[in-house]
């Protein structure tokens, strides 16, 4: 079999006499498999949660068309089950103008979620699962409109950035006739092939995510999923848009880098002699009082001012929205990365189950 070859280094460098590189050969075609890895839809659970990382996300949020009532939103989520169910395992929905664009799903989820104004303007404010209505507002942020709230969101996973933007485009073309794009946001990991693990670096050079729960465990599911109620088998969703003043936080030495995080950047181990001020000091939580995160890096170009617009786009599931708000007071109180870390968007929702085939996402609201 003939594969394509890259030479990496095919001239030698010659450097004040020395040789500095010699040819290297590079296989192009070294793990076709990936883009056919197809990931379930269907199940207890919405998946893109309980799931080895994934590299790349979009995250889209919407808000409903003026005169939509909560049965335009049953139908709306039957298109959307139906989408999901098919674009996942890598088919094109029915009149899909860009059928080809479904070939390599690379284990994309599709998860949705709804906001507290959803629950408002359809008339079933009753039906709302939770005591919490939204994130309260803390000292250290700064939010933007177009990065807060919505009524619906939706949540595109996978290994192929590709698969992703086609369901994205089509998830927001069957929502038209009922929803519009209150915002967007996309993120990135290392690529498949290269993480992995279920840690991935952050543009602070953190190991994120090392406090998780391993999945597939009894400490994940007590911590992520809702045991009662209309909630059952889903959870609550945090998404936060996190900017980074990258520029800033380069001056740092790697040491004090470690010491604001609480972590060693090399592996991110604790360090034995923790700041009470420091990330993981104040993050800290025992039990089931913790959270499961998911977060993305973005990259949005440059702001008005030249401010680079990169950060986190920091996901987190719970099965009470208590165990997230805890930690968020403990950091808006005092937290040694906020010199360098700006929350500017901030968005609640509840993420009910799964749905069976027959069945579609958020039947138990709008039936």
């Amino acid at each position: 079999m003939n594969y394509r070859k890259l030479a990496i280094g095919a001239l030698s460098v010659v450097v004040g006499g020395g040789i500095f590189a010699t040819a290297t050969m590079v296989d192009l075609k070294k793990d076709p498999a990936i883009g056919s890895v197809v990931e379930p839809f269907y199940g207890v659970h919405q998946n893109g949660i309980e799931i080895d990382r994934q590299a790349n996300a979009t995250v889209i949020a919407f808000d409903i068309n003026e005169g939509i009532d909560s049965a335009a939103v049953a139908r709306l989520m039957r298109l959307w089950t139906n989408d999901s169910a098919e674009l996942t395992a890598g088919k094109p929905i029915i009149g899909d103008p860009q059928i080809e664009m479904a070939e390599n799903p690379a284990r994309l989820t599709i998860l949705v979620g709804y906001g507290y104004s959803l629950f408002q303007k359809t008339g079933i404010a009753d039906k709302w699962p939770i005591a919490e209505k939204a994130i309260p507002g803390y000292q250290i942020e700064r939010l933007e409109k177009r990065w807060s709230d919505g009524d619906l969101v939706v949540q595109i996973t996978g290994d192929n950035p590709q698969s992703i933007f086609h369901a994205a485009l089509v998830l927001a073309r069957d929502a038209e006739p009922f929803a519009t794009v209150r915002w967007q946001q996309r993120g990135f990991l290392d690529p498949a092939g290269i993480n992995t693990t279920q840690v991935s670096r952050n543009l602070m050079g953190q190991l994120d995510g090392t406090a998780n729960k391993p999945i597939a465990t009894k400490e994940f599911s007590d911590i992520t999923w809702a045991k009662e109620g209309a909630l059952k088998d889903g959870t609550t969703m945090v998404v936060r848009r996190i900017r980074i003043a990258v520029k800033a936080w380069d001056k740092l030495s790697t040491n004090n880098k470690g010491v604001a995080l609480g972590r060693s950047l090399d592996n991110g181990a604790k360090l034995e002699k923790q700041s009470n001020s420091s990330h993981v000091t104040r993050t800290f939580t025992e039990g089931t009082a913790g959270i499961m995160r998911r977060g993305f890096n973005y990259d949005d170009n440059y702001l008005a001012d030249g401010t680079r617009d990169a950060g986190l786009i920091f996901i987190s599931f719970q099965a009470k929205l208590k165990n997230y708000l805890d930690i968020q007071a403990k950091l808006n109180e005092v937290d040694d990365l906020n010199r360098w870390t700006t929350p500017v968007g901030s968005a609640l929702f509840i993420v009910p189950q799964g749905a069976i085939p027959g069945s579609y996402i958020g039947q138990i609201f709008f039936s």
